[in-house]
């Protein structure tokens, strides 16, 4: 009897270890099976969470953040660019890759990683920018070309011009009926692009815009008998813009607090709802968080979970 029970013994413990990941936390722990990370591209926080009165995303103030939780202390310490923020959300790793789309970056993003370990299962790439469709692929030869995602990015892919919010939208909806991707993100172009004409009043209206095409993202999920209940969405920004003490809206670029200030709300089953918190953390989290919940390494990041989104 003594024998059984320690083989017993011997065989949970076995179990214990095949089934703990490096985190300590176990795969069938987490109800989230699916992860949609939405940029609203070239936002600076004080035009968003930092508005006292959330005048212009009142969607994300009053139907999702309630849901959800937000943190008011989320910053880039990488490049305030568009390609290099979105690699670093995508990758948990800061890499000035060149902003044109005329560079890949130099290691896999959690694409490849997850597609890598989940073969069977979807992910996409949707953007209205189109020079986004780099962070697909890398030029590490150990991954270059591989485990890639699917992609529909710009008018028609890479160096075909960017596209509306509005039809990024209908693409993004279409591919969640259809397919059911398991991890995506999705980029919208404004406020980003209008904030470069210098116009404030277009730019504050972009801003709301994105918010509203950012709810029915949400109430699609909502109500998506595969999608309830199981997924988790990210919303945030790839770089702010310069704040007034630095040259104003229309630009970014540098390391001032309205290009690196970032909004964070997070949203599912897993996280807590209706909190705001300060904990201090950086666009680089994003992925790991990501990689911790779908149950993925990602050997490359340099960020960390954030354990404080969790309930």
């Amino acid at each position: 009897m003594k024998k059984f029970n320690c083989l017993l013994v011997l065989l949970s413990l076995l179990i214990f270890i095949s089934c703990k990941k490096s985190t300590g936390r176990f795969d069938n722990q987490y109800k989230t099976k699916n992860v949609i990370v939405i940029v609203m591209d070239g936002a600076r926080y004080s035009e968003t969470w930092g508005e006292p009165n959330h005048a212009y995303i009142p969607n994300i103030s009053n139907t999702i953040a309630p849901k959800g939780i937000v943190n008011t202390n989320f910053y880039t310490n990488g490049p305030t660019w568009t390609s290099p923020g979105h690699l670093a959300i995508c990758s948990g790793k800061y890499y000035m890759l060149n902003n044109t789309g005329n560079e890949l970056p130099p290691f896999p993003t959690m694409f490849q990683y997850f597609n890598e370990k989940y073969p069977l299962k979807n992910s996409w790439l949707i953007c209205s920018k189109d020079k986004l469709e780099v962070l697909a692929n890398t030029s590490n030869p150990n991954y270059n070309n591989l485990f890639m995602p699917n992609t529909n990015c710009g008018v028609s892919g890479l160096g075909s011009g960017y596209r509306t919010d509005d039809i990024t939208l209908g693409v993004a909806l279409n591919i969640f009926s259809n397919d059911h991707p398991s991890l995506s993100l999705i980029n919208f172009r404004e406020p980003d692009f209008t904030g470069h004409t210098n116009d404030s009043l277009g730019y504050l209206n972009k801003i709301s815009n994105v918010d509203s095409l950012i709810n029915n993202i949400i109430s699609f999920v909502e109500n998506d008998p595969i999608y309830k209940g199981k997924t988790t969405i990210f919303i945030t920004n790839d770089h702010g813009r310069h704040d007034a003490l630095n040259g104003g809206l229309q630009n970014h670029g540098d390391n001032c607090n309205g290009c690196r200030h970032l909004l964070l709300c997070a949203y599912g089953p897993d996280f807590k709802e209706n909190v705001i918190i300060n904990a201090s953390h950086q666009q680089i989290d994003i992925a790991p968080t990501i990689a911790e919940l779908l149950y993925f390494d990602l050997p490359d990041s340099d960020g960390k979970v954030m354990q404080e989104l969790f309930k």
